[in-house]
């Protein structure tokens, strides 16, 4: 709480063209973090969204919701919702083509045992998603999935104790 309340302050305290300048560095450094703030489409969590408290306010699919973590509200800037199409459904939600992709990601690759808890399937429907929509991206880049993709993912995979990991920047440990 200290240094939010330090960065507030510091953030007060600069002129324009120096808010601009770092604000110029952020999007180079955190393009996806920054983009909904940029944009001005983040509104925040206060569900002054529509008529359903849990979409977000500055989805233009209608399913996606707000995370605690601003990096995860990214939108898929989809009509109809990229959640609603079929390749999506076969490639993101189906238990046989997850298992298979999870023995060729990590069973055979590291020549460990296949792992086919809902924990295992989130993280292997998110790889699918980031490969199908964006191809390889290759050692130690990351983005974010759409808050969609990650809602639906969570919907048909969810965790017994509701608390997911959320997404990790390349250089930490997530696996």
């Amino acid at each position: 709480m200290f240094f939010i309340n330090f960065m507030q302050i510091a953030v007060d305290t600069m002129g324009d063209a120096e808010l601009r300048q770092r604000m110029k560095a952020a999007i180079r450094a955190e393009p996806d973090f920054i983009r909904p703030f940029v944009q001005g489409q983040l509104q925040g969590s206060d569900g002054d969204g529509g008529s359903d408290p849990n979409v977000a306010a500055w989805c233009s699919c209608g399913r996606c919701q707000v995370f605690t973590d601003p990096r995860m509200n990214v939108y898929c800037r989809q009509s109809p919702c990229i959640t609603l199409k079929q390749e999506f459904r076969n490639l993101c939600l189906r238990h046989d083509v997850l298992e298979v992709a999870n023995i060729l990601n990590w069973s055979y690759r590291y020549n460990q045992e296949p792992n086919f808890s809902y924990s295992t399937f989130r993280n292997q429907a998110y790889r699918n998603f980031i490969l199908w929509q964006h191809g390889v991206l290759g050692a130690g880049r990351r983005t974010p999935v759409p808050a969609c993709v990650c809602r639906t993912v969570r919907q048909r995979f969810p965790e017994p104790n509701g608390q997911y990991t959320g997404y990790h920047l390349a250089n930490t440990d997530s696996e």
